[in-house]
């Protein structure tokens, strides 16, 4: 991020999560929320078991990252998603999930390996950023988008279908299932994504 012109600012999640008067307070001075990759979204937050293969899951983050998702979009701040950042984002605004797919967990692979191609929407923030309709991207990663939530279009989809993808119809909110914080010093496509969103982020800061 700070590669692309922006300045980092951590946000740590809460014992118990937020309720929604605490996020807003807590992104007052964010001009912009980004939602890493980290641990699996523990099911039940969407409404579903926890399956077997679901194992390395932290609730309080998950509440704390879903509080503060609902919270940017509801104050107009932008978002952008990356792997669990696009999963949060998905069942912050009532979405479900995948809880396991075969063949996208790459992991104890170097995290900078291409692994298979996704084909990109024409006319989306996506495409805008990564000026083409297919690229090779890195897939570390066990879950996906499985319901896509109210409000989201899909940008991206692998072969096998997977959602790896999702936007809002005004461009506030971009995701991305791979990790293109791996491959910004060798893919052009990777920094332009971070370079959009700082550049959305600024014009919101300079509109305020």
């Amino acid at each position: 991020m700070e590669a692309a012109g922006g300045k980092p600012v951590t946000l740590s999640p809460q014992p118990h999560g937020q309720l929604p008067d605490q996020a807003i307070a807590a992104l007052r001075g964010i001009d912009g929320l980004l939602i890493p990759g980290g641990w699996d979204v523990d099911p039940p937050v969407y409404g579903e078991p926890r399956r077997h293969d679901t194992s390395d899951v932290d609730h309080p983050l998950d509440l704390t990252e879903i509080a503060l998702v609902r919270a940017a979009v509801n104050e107009g701040i932008p978002v952008f998603g990356i792997c669990r950042g696009q999963q949060v984002i998905n069942v912050a605004l009532g979405g479900s999930l995948l809880q396991h797919i075969e063949g996208h967990d790459n992991h104890g692979h170097p995290r900078h390996e291409l692994a298979h191609f996704i084909d990109v929407v024409a006319g989306s923030e996506l495409s805008k950023a990564m000026m083409r309709d297919r690229v090779m991207v890195n897939s570390l990663h066990h879950q996906s988008v499985k319901d896509l939530a109210p409000g989201l279009h899909v940008t991206a989809q692998s072969p096998d279908g997977i959602i790896e993808g999702i936007e809002s119809p005004d461009g506030m909110v971009v995701a991305v299932q791979c990790h293109p914080e791996e491959l910004f010093s060798e893919e052009p496509w990777a920094m332009a994504l971070f370079g959009r969103f700082v550049e959305v982020v600024r014009r919101r800061h300079d509109s305020v």
